[in-house]
Parts: structure tokens; sequence; C-alpha cells
């Protein structure tokens, strides 16, 4: 799948909402929704499971100790380039600070790994974003749906299949199957855009 820059950042309701101190099920469905985002990104940069878990603990802190006193931009940029970026600085501050990748890596090599793709420019935090925030919008509307229509948009939407041999194979007609394939994707895009809305970013 190809994410674009039309791809949507983060709904701005949502950050509005984890600003607001007393809101803990905002910043509970934050967590929940980034949080293996940055974990896995932080596997991916050669962290080991408790140390990938220690830096999005870090990151969250940043998060937290940040968000109260920012304020909605919508032209300095996109939500996920700021999170790629802080998650980023907190990965080369834990690099930095522990002592034991120094001593297994050196320093040369320790700046390489720092330094070969800065979060605020990474392609391949933007793709995990994205693949993310699709797969988890895809978990979340599933239960509204009954099987018959969920197969009929699994089929044509992500298999590719043609509605005609979809209708074939769940046997039932045609436009049916355009119809359950239609509000299927309907729901999709109002949850990607329920939790990645375009053109979001905070600065103090």
């Amino acid at each position: 799948m190809n994410y674009g820059s039309e791809w949507p950042s983060t709904h701005i309701s949502l950050l509005n909402r984890v600003r607001v101190p007393t809101d803990s099920e905002a910043w509970k469905e934050f967590v929940n929704i980034y949080g293996p985002l940055i974990y896995n990104y932080c596997r991916k940069s050669r962290l080991n499971d408790s140390d990938s878990e220690d830096v999005c603990q870090d990151v969250f802190r940043q998060i937290s100790s940040s968000l109260h006193t920012f304020e909605y931009n919508q032209k300095l940029g996109r939500f996920r380039s700021w999170l790629g970026t802080v998650t980023y600085h907190e990965i080369c501050r834990f690099f930095k600070k522990n002592q034991r990748f120094q001593n297994q890596i050196g320093s040369n090599g320790l700046q390489e790994i720092i330094y070969e793709q800065p979060g605020e420019i990474d392609a391949v935090w933007s793709d995990e974003f994205c693949s993310h925030i699709y797969k988890a919008a895809l978990e979340n509307i599933r239960p509204e749906f009954d099987d018959k229509t969920w197969k009929a948009f699994e089929l044509t939407w992500i298999k590719d299949r043609s509605p005609k041999d979809t209708a074939v194979e769940l046997e039932t007609e045609i436009p049916r199957v355009y119809k359950a394939k239609f509000l299927v994707q309907r729901k999709l895009k109002e949850e990607i855009q329920r939790l990645s809305f375009d053109s979001v970013v905070f600065q103090k």
C-alpha cells in the first residue's frame, strides 16, 4: 500500500483531549494507539525488548510533559513527523547514555546507528506509522459488520478479487458485494480520520 503525502496525521480532537489532565480515557487510547508503533520502531532500531519498553516510557513522559503547553498550528507539519522526531531523539539519548552500547559498538559505530535515519525525515517511520494506523482502524471497525459483509470487503479490497468472483464465492448478488465494500470502506475511512487527522502538529 502506498502512503502518500495526503495520508492523515492525528485527530486533533484526541490530541486536545489528551491535553486535559483529567481525561484519563483519552490518554489510555493515545498510549494504546501509539505504544505498539513506538515499541516496534525501537526494536527495528536495534534495541531489545526491555530497552524498547524503557524508551517507550521515555517517549510518553516527554509527550505528557509537553502536550499541555502546546498550541495547534496547522502550518507547522504533521503529527506523525513530530512523534517520529521525539521517538528518534529518545532512541539517540538512550544510545548515548548507555555505556553497554558504547563498549560493544565503539564510538564510530554508535554514531552510525544514531544518525542513520533521523525520525523527522525517516521513510521507514512514516511507512510504519501509516501501516499501523491502517491496521488499527481495520481492527477497530471489524466488530461492526457481519461475517458476510466483511468477507466481501476483504475479498474485493484487500485481496483484489473481482466483485463477480466474490459474489460467486459468497453465493450472493453482485450489487450486494458492491454495497458491502462501500459500507466498510466508508467506515474504514472515518476510523482512519478519527485516529489520524491531516496536518496536526503542536509547538510551544
